[in-house]
């Protein structure tokens, strides 16, 4: 439930009422007419008129009341249904509208237009106005509509951040309360309290509740939330679980004399927080100053400053988030809070241990797990200010190849077999075949190292395999690249709508054989906790499995001699399947770790005797110092199934840290 807004709600609204007040709080709100007059849900008609007037009735008048406001009532499914209001009469009438979507400025002006109507005693022109709205299809953001000719809207975009001034619940919250006051709120609404804001004015109340919720964008207040709280419900106060409410001062008295025990109370009026604990301490002191120097700035009064501003106060806070998300092949992405919380600044780290046990957090995670496990993905506010901000540790492409991979599982590999000639298919299986013996090489090397070093239970930061080009391509070959690239395109938006491509290569990939599809991996590779890669990512086109194929297979006697880096299976493979030695930590102008193994996948044109081979082993020796391994170098021609002068691809393992020359300078056999 990381969002408490119903997803396409069936209605623009529900029901609209006329609610009369009596002089006696003994007496039930009396509705004196309501649309559509068929509506039929008792409960709720019962409900809403004793929320119309949440004050002491027979102390409060209108001028103390104001005229607009809004309720929250929650439904079965925890999604929110307001209740707009508008007083009128002195206080003693309610018009108010019933609808699941948060458009408070048009519910607002629609609530004035109504109340002419009824002023004036214009009652054909009432119903056909709300008629006009109710059978009217909900709009998409941003489009006009028209309900009578003195009556139009444009639907607001409730996806964007809020906007001062056009975001009324904001703006009013922001010219009452300063900027202290709204620090200590964030920071107490961050560690769940139970909190109480009041207000002797209930559009200013409901406002500041409304307007401090949304600066918790992306995350969600998950507890008990009335913007408002009507007389008969002033026993929730004393509720033992954390809650944000909202109580008119005419009814603080009778709230005082209840046992309320540590609750942050907020006094719009007098613009004062009590509060028995000290939660903006908590918070990372670096954090807090740039978020306060954020808001006391003039440019920051108008458009989107604030919430941007708070945007990027939960992004320095949470960010970080993406580099505890786990995957393996076959496995749905997972979160790892000893991750997330480790190798932080001290006070960073105390704050996360908490955060970690929030439920505004929890939703939050199991909202953005539901998303990349369903393959639909997303872009919104915060993942952009995370990247923009340099908030997360790992690679900015993560999300799009990790919605790519759960979505397409191993259609890559699939795909290219599918596309590829039968000869091409040979070459893959051959490859393959040959990188399955080097892995378990290497998984055999890793433990015994396991025996010798603990490692931790939870994977680190989603890491990248640098890779690395050491000769231009001809241009014959780099036209059959972008050949193989367009037919491997990688997913390029997050909107998780499947192209026409994609759903033509995922249905060409179910028909190869599942002995081919389990040897598929993942684009990203887990790597230990203490460990980080500052590594380039590849870009979206230079991962081409069946470019690799086609260049190798059509490579001339001319291309003798030479020797390159080509990509391989090596490069699916986990990070835990490759050998790496930790450096010093202390040394804080180099990476935390440094591979010093290389997998080189080298493309050599076989002689007769297979001589280059041997020659190719010398000239690495020189260069490292050390003997290379060469994955079935002592084989004879013959047993590898090719034709003599035929390019074919050796994995070669490079140890030593000689390994970044070779593959910046290339070889030359």
């Amino acid at each position: 439930m990381d969002c408490r807004t119903k997803e396409n709600p069936e209605r623009t609204f529900d029901l609209v009422l006329k609610v009369k007040c009596h002089a006696s709080e003994n007496e039930d709100p009396e509705v004196l007419w309501k649309f559509p007059e068929d509506f039929a849900d008792q409960e709720v008609l019962q409900t809403v008129p004793k929320f119309c007037f949440p004050f002491d009735v027979e102390r409060a008048s209108r001028n103390q009341v104001g005229q607009h406001f809004a309720f929250v009532l929650t439904d079965i499914e925890s999604k929110q249904r307001f209740g707009f209001c508008r007083l009128t009469a002195g206080g003693k009438i309610c018009l108010c509208i019933l609808s699941y979507l948060p458009w408070f400025e048009v519910y607002y002006k629609l609530l004035n237009t109504l109340a002419d109507y009824l002023t004036k005693e214009l009652e054909d022109d009432l119903n056909e106005t709300l008629r006009t709205l109710y059978n009217h299809p909900v709009p998409k953001a941003n489009t006009p509509v028209s309900l009578s000719v003195h009556s139009c809207f444009i639907a607001p975009d409730v996806t964007g951040l809020p906007t001062i001034p056009e975001n009324r619940n904001l703006t009013e919250y922001f010219v009452a309360v300063d900027v202290s006051n709204m620090l200590q709120l964030f920071a107490s609404m961050l560690h769940e309290r139970r909190i109480i804001v009041t207000s002797g004015k209930l559009s200013t109340l409901t406002a500041c509740l409304h307007g401090s919720v949304a600066l918790l964008y992306p995350m969600y207040w998950q507890h008990i939330y009335i913007p408002v709280l009507p007389p008969h419900l002033l026993d929730y106060c004393c509720a033992p679980m954390p809650y944000l409410i909202g109580i008119h001062s005419s009814l603080l008295e009778r709230v005082k004399n209840k046992s309320l025990e540590d609750v942050v109370m907020l006094n719009v009026d007098t613009n004062t927080l009590e509060s028995p604990f000290n939660d903006l301490s908590s918070l990372p002191s670096d954090v807090v100053s740039a978020l306060k120097n954020k808001l006391k700035k003039q440019s920051t009064a108008t458009g989107d400053g604030v919430a941007r501003a708070f945007l990027r106060a939960q992004a320095a806070l949470f960010g970080s988030y993406r580099d505890a998300l786990r995957y393996k092949p076959g496995e749905p992405i997972t979160f790892c809070e000893e991750s997330f919380v480790k190798h932080r600044s001290s006070l960073m780290k105390q704050f996360l241990e908490t955060a970690v046990n929030l439920q505004l957090f929890k939703q939050f995670i199991d909202g953005r797990l539901a998303k990349l496990n369903a393959g639909k993905g997303f872009s919104d506010a915060f993942e952009e200010e995370i990247t923009s901000g340099g908030f997360c540790g790992g690679n900015p492409k993560s999300y799009q190849q990790w919605v790519h991979t759960v979505k397409k599982g191993g259609a890559l590999f699939n795909t290219a077999m599918t596309k590829a000639s039968p000869a091409v298919r040979t070459a893959y299986k051959f490859a393959k075949n040959h990188a399955k013996q080097g892995i378990k090489e290497v998984k055999s090397k890793l433990r015994h190292k396991e025996n010798e070093d603990d490692y931790g239970t939870c994977s680190g930061s989603v890491q990248y395999t640098p890779i690395y080009t050491l000769h231009s391509e001809s241009g014959a070959n780099l036209a059959r690249r972008k050949l193989s690239q367009s037919r491997l395109r990688p997913l390029k938006s997050l909107d998780g709508a499947p192209d026409a491509d994609d759903e033509e290569d995922a249905e060409r990939a179910s028909k190869l054989s599942s002995e081919d599809g389990e040897e598929a991996s993942a684009y990203f590779y887990e790597s230990d906790d203490s460990f980080e890669t500052r590594a380039k990512a590849p870009s979206q086109g230079e991962m081409d499995l069946l470019g690799e194929i086609l260049d190798t297979l059509s490579t001339h006697s001319s291309d003798q001699g030479k020797l390159a880096v080509a990509k391989s299976l090596d490069f699916f493979r986990s990070m835990d399947e490759i050998d790496y030695k930790p450096t010093d930590q202390g040394e804080k102008e180099n990476p935390m770790w440094e591979l010093h193994i290389r997998k080189l996948c080298l493309n050599i044109c076989v002689g007769e005797s297979g001589d280059r081979l041997t020659r190719a082993a010398e000239v690495l020796e020189q260069l490292t110092g050390q003997t290379p391994v060469f994955s079935k170098a002592r084989y004879t021609v013959r047993s590898f199934g090719i034709r003599r002068n035929e390019k074919i691809a050796v994995h070669c393992t490079v140890r030593g840290a000689k390994a970044e020359e070779i593959l910046e300078k290339g070889l030359q056999v």
